[in-house]
This record gives structure tokens, sequence and C-alpha cells, in this order.
């Protein structure tokens, strides 16, 4: 491995600073995996790193294509201003901050670097006043969530009866469970805060410090790029549900463009094939009935009311509960999960040993089963 200094241990992911080009990072993929934004879980899942590096440098090459633009034909209702992104994709691909695989390292992938601002905490507020200053190469300080519908498990729910909420939407009644959209429904939630926490369009755009016409063109830029992924996992029989995008403000001919940087893989979308979950969510249903989560969300309450950040030592110290390791069958069919959808997008069949997708959804709901 090329010499490279850890700048950051996520709960899945590490990132490294590459020690002969300072204007790049290497994002290296563990086979850790995070749920309910507790940081790391208590298994490894053998392989999942590899592929969420494989599977991530293909979204990144694939998106940045011309061709894969202007062979698409949208049959949504797209607006003008979606549109008008969609014509520059055709162009010029999607810009990324990928600069392509490790040569060693199959796990890992170079990265443009950008700038991540630290928002200081002050009198139970985040300060992001260093927005205003109009940065570039720097993270948008948001995580944008699309969704085509509204699974079970879906978080919206819990929002829906704000009813200017809703309508900032798109949404004019409250949906059912199960329910689709004709076109992604658009969220905002904040990225450097110690949890994410949904927001409404005006206060993303003022956290972000961006113009009128910079929002236009982010949420256009995710309703293109939502609809893109979906039409092709369609291709191979699979819904998709939702997902989340991170960006970074780039330059483009009329100033600060935006550029798709972090990674896209099964633990940024909720897939599904015959009924059947085929992402993090899978791992989220083995935990969601337990006490551990139950006390993930009492601390989560007990740290707003009192004004603090760190929640967690609030689940191990007052609740004395902590995350439990999976059960075999839930750890083989994740393991296999990966690899398989890898090789479906691909379109390449599997090997002798393999799990085909197929084989894998029956495991996964014989596990569901169980529970």
């Amino acid at each position: 491995m090329m010499p490279a200094k850890l700048l950051y241990r996520g709960s899945v992911k590490d990132i490294y600073e590459d020690l002969e080009n300072p204007e790049r990072l290497l994002f290296k993929f563990s086979d850790r995996y995070s749920v309910f934004d507790w940081g790391e879980m208590p298994d490894l899942i053998e392989g999942k790193g590899q592929t969420l590096a494989e599977m991530g440098l293909f979204f990144f090459e694939w998106l940045s294509l011309g061709e894969t633009w202007k062979n698409w034909k949208p049959h949504y209702n797209l607006k003008k201003s979606e549109l008008a992104v969609l014509d520059t994709l055709k162009g010029q691909g999607l810009k990324n901050h990928s600069l392509g695989k490790h040569p060693c390292d199959r796990d890992s992938f170079y990265v443009k670097k950008v700038d991540v601002p630290k928002v200081p905490f002050d009198d139970g507020r985040y300060d992001y006043s260093c927005y205003q200053l109009r940065p570039e190469n720097t993270l948008v300080p948001l995580e944008v969530i699309f969704r085509f519908g509204l699974p079970s498990g879906s978080s919206l729910f819990e929002r829906l009866e704000d009813e200017d909420y809703r309508r900032e939407l798109g949404l004019h009644h409250i949906p059912q469970e199960g329910e689709s959209f004709n076109r992604p429904l658009i969220e905002f939630s904040t990225k450097l805060e110690s949890t994410d926490r949904y927001i409404k369009y005006e206060e993303a755009q003022r956290i972000s410090g961006l113009s009128d016409r910079e929002f236009s063109e982010l949420y256009a830029h995710n309703i293109i790029l939502a609809c893109r992924l979906k039409d092709l996992f369609f291709e191979s029989g699979i819904e998709l549900w939702d997902g989340k995008f991170e960006w970074a403000f780039g330059q483009d001919r009329e100033g600060r463009g935006f550029e798709l940087v972090d990674s896209i893989g099964p633990d940024e979308l909720r897939l599904m094939k015959e009924g059947q979950k085929l992402s993090k969510e899978f791992l989220r249903g083995f935990y969601r009935q337990s006490e551990w989560l139950k006390a993930v969300k009492l601390a989560k309450e007990d740290a707003k009311r009192l004004g603090i950040k760190e929640w967690h030592p609030i689940v191990k110290d007052k609740y004395n509960e902590a995350p439990k390791q999976l059960d075999k069958s839930f750890y083989k069919a994740a393991q296999a999960l990966y690899p398989a959808l890898l090789r479906e997008l691909k379109g390449s069949s599997s090997d002798e040993g393999e799990m085909s997708l197929e084989e894998v959804i029956k495991l996964m709901k014989d596990c569901e089963a169980s529970l």
C-alpha cells in the first residue's frame, strides 16, 4: 500500500490522506456495518468491504459517462429545471470525486480531496456561518434523501403529521404504507451534526449558503440521479424505494456547481425484489424490536433535552444496553447479499459456491420469518 495517513475511521469506511499526493484521499471500505446511527456494530461481514468498493467504482464510472444519460428515455414527469440538468449530463456525464481504483487493494479507491468543515456546537446550536462565505471544493453539509414510496420501516412516517412539511414534499395527503410515487420526494437532513436531523427546505438552503439558483440545481440533480438509478435497477427486476446522496461544491460555467461524493451502494439505498429488502434495512430488522434500540431512542431524547451532542454513552451508562451479534443465518445472508447484488448489476453469473440473488432472497425471507 502506498504511503497514507489515517484521517478518519468511520463506522463502515476509513479515509486516508495520500502522502504522495495531498490533493487526493483513499477510501478504504471495511467489513464493518452500522445501523441506527450507532457506529460500528459487533460483527464483521467478510468480503463486504471489497464489494462496496467495487460497487462504488461501478456507479461512479457509469454515471460519469455521457452515454449513460444519452441512452436513457425517462418516463417521469420531469420539470424544466430537471430537463436542463439532464441535457448537461448528456454532454459531460455526472461529475463526481472518484479518481479510480487502488492498484493493490480491491477494497479501496481514490477520491478527490474536499474540505469538510467542523461546525461549532455552542449553546445547543450548530454554527454554519462558514458556509455563508460560499466555499468551493467543500462538502455540502446535507444528506439528500430521495423516496419513491413508503415501504414498512420508512422514517418519513414520523414526519407526516406536519401538514406544511408534507406540502413542501409535494404530498397533498398522508400516504399509506406501501404507497409509491410517480416521481421521487426529496428530503434533507444534516450531515455534520452528531445525529442526523431532518430539516425543511428553507433551513437546508440557509445552513448550506445556497443561492436560489444553486438550491434549485441541487434539487434537480437529485431528482434526475434518483430516477436514473431506479431505471437501472428495474432492468434487473429490483425495486429502488429510497436512498441518499452526498455532494460537494465544485465549479461550472456559472460559478459553483455540484459533484457527487461519498459512495453509492446497498448501504445508501433501500432495494427490494420479490418483496424482500435487499439493503441494510435487512440488518435493521434484526435489531428493530431489541431492548438496545429502545435504549437508543430514549438516549437521543435525553441528549436533546439536556442540550448535549453525545447520546451513545447514555445508552451504555444509563440504560446498560449494547447491540448483540447477528444470528448465524442473518450473517450468512448479509455476507452473500453484497456480491450477489453486484453480479446482478453487472450481468455476470455466479461461480461455483456463490449464491445467486434468488437464493439469497430465499435465505433472507427464512431469516425474517424466524424473528
